[in-house]
């Protein structure tokens, strides 16, 4: 009998399928609180990606997360994930997820707030120009929003949280910027988990092995979440009804 070599897809669906059923949710940016946001595109070399490329203003979902839930009083690597509806390959959505991080830019890093560390897509993306990462960095850094959900819905009801978006490679470039500015109630913010992989575009792959192991983890993921009694999506702190610009949260 031959010894067959490990799936890498396999095993990371493996990995986080256990890890997704044994915390309830998913396997990892379990809490988080979600939003309605604007993405504001600069005129930049093109990316060929429209919904990145074409100056202008159009609609997105953000959600804000915690990656371990740890202590609220730890820091944790936080998570910006943004959706934009229709932007991606054949008609689909577009999702990029970035983590807080630091030097290199693939290293995740723990932060005490969501305001005040540099946010990247962690794993390059296989570009004709070279590879290239997206990175979100907060537009009001001595601004104080905690890592705390509570306090994060609280400070973005208050005022918009603002994001100068770049991408880092070869040619480094603004973007845009990303206004987060609505948070969402419960039931309106996801109707479907994230997923880069599955809500890709293909001007914006993964690397080879990168992506078959990232592919794995969000099915397993999904497939946790989708087997027996499926959990309310993500445990995210989002008040029951959109709150109003300049009130605040109890």
């Amino acid at each position: 009998m031959g010894f067959r070599r490990p799936d890498l897809a396999e095993i990371a669906r493996a990995v986080a399928y256990r890890t997704a059923r044994a915390r309830g949710g998913r396997a990892l940016h379990k809490d988080g609180a979600s939003f309605s946001a604007t993405l504001r595109v600069v005129d930049h070399p093109r990316l060929g990606v429209p919904a990145l490329d074409e100056p202008g203003e159009r609609e997105a979902l953000v959600r804000l997360s915690r990656a371990t839930s740890l202590t609220k009083s730890l820091p944790d690597v936080l998570g910006l994930a943004v959706r934009l509806p229709g932007g991606g390959g054949a008609g689909g959505d577009l999702d990029i997820l970035m983590s807080t991080s630091t030097w290199p830019r693939w290293m995740p890093f723990p932060s005490l707030g969501f305001s005040s560390s540099v946010y990247s897509t962690l794993i390059s993306y296989d570009h004709p120009d070279g590879p290239l990462r997206l990175l979100a960095v907060p537009a009001e850094r001595g601004r104080r929003i905690s890592a705390d959900l509570d306090s994060l819905v609280a400070a973005v009801a208050d005022r918009p949280l603002e994001f100068a978006l770049g991408v880092d490679h070869a040619r480094r470039h603004p973007l845009g910027r990303l206004v987060v500015h609505t948070p969402l109630p419960c039931d309106a913010g996801e109707p479907r988990g994230y997923d880069p992989i599955f809500n890709g575009h293909p001007a914006l792959r993964p690397y080879g092995w990168l992506r078959t192991a990232r592919a794995g983890a969000y099915a397993g993921s999904r497939n946790a979440r989708a087997a027996g009694d499926r959990p309310v999506p993500g445990g995210d702190r989002r008040p029951a009804q959109p709150v109003e610009a300049g009130a605040r949260t109890p």
